[in-house]
């Protein structure tokens, strides 16, 4: 026991003389070596609100935020690059209280327009933390594309937040879909919430605070017939952007996960007691493969035998694996969403220094999945032919689209739905009104004028009394 303790006295003076040591070292620096440091912050915080940036770091630094640094990064991109066309609102709260931010960039924020409309969704698992930079990212990016062509229509340069863009060598996606993500920002709404599940991402782990995967708990078509709401059955976060969504009514959405590398369509969920994987097929069945195929091709990677489990870059849902009360088949079945799920990456949660390679490597595919909804949506309005004013109770049907009704909006009769390559007809009814159907090519304008059956029955009995 002795010569224990003579080992410990002897270790402290080892320590006690490695302290020394430091503090002789940290005094001999020089105190002005310590101010270029604080001033690149100082400069960092000021420039924040000018860059989109939070105050943690600039744009070239590739991190994962914490929630509120994402807040703050939302902020910043509201108050600076996307100042004018950004909405931000809260839909809702987590299970440990955390707000869930939602962005809308537009021409028109906050107001209804005749656009197509595109939700992007992240984070629902709170281990696969991706999206919520991805779409962090193509805010900043719309917005910033936005103010350059306004700056090139009035003659002036690309601007300082276009420069920096374009010179950021860890971003070389942005500088070259500047043009694209000018044209999404002009022709649609896009609605971002980054996070889904911020608790989840606190905690590192799969589901919110409640032990529940949000993927398992919206209303299911198989296991809940008519799919009804029951708010206060769901959790917090899913009760939230089940209600946002209804508002919100978008064309189409991307829902970002990890685990593959592919885009995943409906449906999810599959019939019978036999719950084996199997195609599980939608009435939009070849739309939703457009669609899906727009993204993987325009990844670099995804679409190709590199992807060996998906070289094609696309699956059906239940054919991958079934799972009920998912998000993405609620979207299409009740709020006229085509939703498609992108896996980004094989492995959860990759490490930061893979975030920009990530970003490089699926902006390409956000870009031109929301420029394909943008512009090569069908769209139209439905009017009464008589007044040119919306119809109330309007529906739509696609030959071949079966058991699939959509609605145009009550306010404006504007529609907007896309359509598997191809020409189609076009039914819109309504009652009291007699139905009419057109065809059009996917993609094409087609508006539609209804004529009220008194209109009609008004019209013979003038006819009659010029007979008499």
């Amino acid at each position: 026991r002795g010569e224990m303790v003579f080992v410990g006295v002897r270790g402290v003076w080892a320590v006690l003389w490695c302290v020394l040591v430091l503090a002789a070292r940290v005094d001999a620096t020089p105190r002005g070596s310590l101010a270029p440091v604080t001033h690149r912050r100082l400069a960092n915080d000021e420039s924040a609100k000018a860059t989109g940036g939070d105050a943690k770091g600039s744009w070239s630094e590739w991190r994962y935020r914490s929630n509120e640094e994402l807040a703050s990064a939302m902020d910043a991109l509201h108050a600076g690059p996307c100042a004018g066309i950004s909405k931000l609102t809260t839909i809702g709260t987590s299970v440990r209280g955390v707000e869930m931010r939602a962005m809308e960039v537009s021409t028109q924020p906050g107001v209804e327009q005749t656009k197509p409309g595109i939700m992007l969704v992240g984070n629902m698992h709170g281990d696969e933390p991706v999206g919520r930079e991805l779409i962090l990212r193509f805010a900043r990016l719309l917005c910033i594309a936005h103010e350059r062509r306004q700056r090139s229509a009035g003659g002036d340069d690309a601007g300082e937040r276009g420069l920096e863009l374009e010179k950021d060598p860890s971003d070389e996606a942005s500088a070259n879909l500047l043009d694209e993500a000018a044209v999404v920002a002009s022709h649609a709404r896009v609605f971002l919430v980054p996070t889904m599940n911020p608790d989840g991402f606190s905690a590192r782990r799969r589901n919110n605070a409640a032990s529940v995967d949000l993927n398992r708990d919206f209303p299911d078509q198989f296991n809940e017939p008519g799919m009804p709401a029951r708010f206060d059955a769901r959790q917090p976060e899913t009760a939230a952007m089940m209600r946002f969504s209804e508002g919100v009514n978008a064309t189409a959405a991307l829902n970002f996960h990890e685990g593959a590398l592919v885009a995943n369509y409906p449906y999810d969920a599959i019939s019978g007691t036999n719950r084996k994987a199997g195609y599980s097929k939608s009435p939009d069945d070849a739309a939703f493969r457009r669609l899906a195929k727009v993204y993987a091709r325009a990844h670099p990677t995804m679409a190709t035998a590199a992807n060996e489990e998906f070289p094609e870059g696309i699956t059906n849902g239940a054919r991958w694996y079934p799972l009920w009360g998912g998000m993405q088949d609620w979207h299409y079945i009740k709020t006229q969403t085509m939703d498609v799920t992108v896996e980004v990456n094989e492995r959860k949660w990759p490490d930061e220094s893979r975030l920009a390679r990530l970003w490089n490597e699926h902006a390409p595919a956000m870009i031109a999945y929301a420029t394909a909804v943008a512009t090569q949506s069908t769209t139209g309005r439905v009017t009464d032919s008589a007044t040119g004013e919306p119809v109330r109770g309007a529906v739509l049907a696609v030959a071949g689209v079966d058991g699939v009704r959509f609605t145009p909006s009550r306010r404006t009769g504007y529609y907007a739905r896309f359509l598997a390559p191809g020409r189609h007809e076009v039914t819109a009814s309504a009652p009291g009104y007699y139905p009419q159907t057109r065809t059009a090519d996917a993609g094409a304008r087609l508006d539609i004028s209804l004529r009220r059956m008194e209109d009609v029955r008004m019209e013979d009995v003038r006819m009659e009394d010029v007979r008499m």
